[in-house]
């Protein structure tokens, strides 16, 4: 008898929705830095190393029962005899190996569909970098992971320590388990459920404070898309944001948010595309308990303006915080037991029509997505080379042609921008638009940008990256 783990409403969506123009992977591109002493065959022993271990825990050892999209509940199942030969590839860069190769590569792993027989993931070690490196880019199915597991599974494969030379790979680690749950099943009272319903149905609606379903205009950005993808990546000194956040009394978050409405702004005015009314955002958030660090998918999400139809940028940093704030009010404000059934429903258009095929072709319900995965402050090593950094790579599809993914790092806030190819030309845009839009709202706030604080090893954040 096959031991069947049936997956969650909202992982199972994530393999109904896999097509080969909209494959649903999330991937993170881990660059590190070469230990001092290592030789030049590091990178090959490693390789050599992770394919011959045998040890491997769930959900690294997860497939599917069935590959087919079509089907209502799939089903996981333990893999016994995985083909590590496949899952872990052995790359290299043409010289001179620079962003631009790597960014090239980039997106074309991740423009590659999963073979959805196999286990859930794909690991590609690259050599050949520029300045003593190499990368690591993982690739995750969204249907076992959201960005808060996937980046407890990659981090829980790091060490703190630079002597550890022989960190053994990702897929030997167990990922946690969820928090058993004490206590009898209680159900929502009617006053839960009613408010529930009330917020459905203002999401729903229209609303002159409140961003809803009905908010977003259409943009380029927002029609069919083909199977090719751009990715490029942008990084902060965290201490800059945080300066900017204190000044103008918001969140991190908001500034975030904030500087892709910039961008998108400036985008869209140069190809004289950008519409009256401002775009709009769809935000994950977080919906698990504390201490929660299980694997799949536990997300709700809210929606923001971009203020992309607002000229000042610190006018528009503050209408997005009340924007956000009343957003996050209309989930954060519900009974806990409602607030997964309540972003289920909230998400269901988005799923329809993709299933369907009307997303692309129709007004959408939002124009991109900015996440935002909180990481950790410490220094990471794989066998004594240090994470440099780490940016995240996330799923577009029809009706969303660029997506925004935040990850945080050591001090340093590392943005990954996933497009697709045919529809986001000249992406570079995007990502040197969020700098000057930080710039701009440096200026306009009279905040002096934080010194650096000084490393021991040299030039730790990469310049723009992009795949053309």
């Amino acid at each position: 008898m096959i031991n069947r783990t049936k997956l969650s409403p909202m992982d199972a969506a994530f393999v109904q929705l896999e097509s080969p123009g909209a494959p649903m992977h999330v991937a993170g591109l881990m660059i590190f830095e070469l230990p001092t002493q290592s030789g030049d065959d590091f990178v090959r022993e490693l390789v050599e190393d992770w394919r011959s271990e045998t040890r491997i825990a769930a959900p690294w050892n997860q497939k599917l029962v069935s590959p087919s999209r079509w089907q209502l509940a799939p089903c996981l199942k333990t893999c016994n005899d995985p083909d590590l030969e496949y899952h872990v590839r052995h790359l290299h860069l043409p010289k001179p190996g620079g962003q631009r190769e790597l960014g090239q590569l980039v997106a074309r792993l991740h423009s590659q569909p999963m073979d959805m027989r196999k286990l859930l993931w794909e690991c590609f070690i690259i050599e050949g970098l520029a300045d003593n490196r190499f990368a690591v880019y993982m690739k995750f199915h969204h249907a076992i992971v959201d960005g808060i597991s996937a980046n407890v599974l990659l981090m829980k494969g790091l060490s703190e320590s630079r002597r550890d030379a022989k960190t053994p790979p990702f897929w030997v680690h167990t990922a946690p388990e969820k928090p058993f749950q004490t206590g009898p099943f209680k159900m929502p009272s009617a006053q839960a459920m009613i408010s529930t319903a009330a917020n459905v149905l203002k999401l729903f609606g229209r609303d002159e404070q409140l961003t809803t379903l009905r908010s977003a205009p259409k943009t380029p950005l927002n029609g069919p898309i083909a199977a090719q993808r751009r990715f490029a990546t942008q990084s902060f000194d965290m201490a800059r944001l945080k300066a900017v956040a204190r000044h103008a009394g918001v969140s991190l978050n908001d500034v975030v948010v904030c500087l892709v409405g910039g961008t998108l702004r400036h985008y869209l005015q140069s190809i004289t595309a950008l519409p009256a009314d401002s775009l709009t955002a769809a935000i994950p958030i977080s919906l698990r308990a504390e201490g929660d660090k299980s694997i799949g998918n536990s997300v709700g999400m809210i929606y923001s303006i971009l203020g992309t139809n607002i000229a000042d940028p610190v006018v528009r940093l503050q209408k997005i915080h009340q924007s956000t704030n009343l957003a996050k009010q209309q989930v954060l404000g519900l009974p806990a037991e409602m607030r997964v059934p309540y972003s289920l429903v909230s998400m269901a258009p988005s799923i329809v029509r993709m299933l369907t095929g009307v997303s692309g072709k129709s007004q959408p319900l939002f124009n991109t997505v900015v996440s935002n995965v909180p990481g950790g402050q410490e220094e990471k090593y794989l066998r004594g080379a240090r994470l440099v950094n780490c940016f995240p790579a996330n799923i577009v599809f029809q009706g969303m042609a660029a997506s925004f993914t935040c990850y945080s790092h050591a001090g340093t806030l590392n943005v990954g921008i996933t497009a697709c190819r045919d529809t986001v030309p000249h992406m570079q845009k995007l990502a040197l638009g969020m700098e000057s839009a930080l710039v701009e709202l440096e200026s306009k706030l009279g905040v002096t940008k934080p010194a650096k604080a000084k490393r021991t090893k040299a030039k730790t954040t990469p310049k723009v990256r992009e795949a053309v």
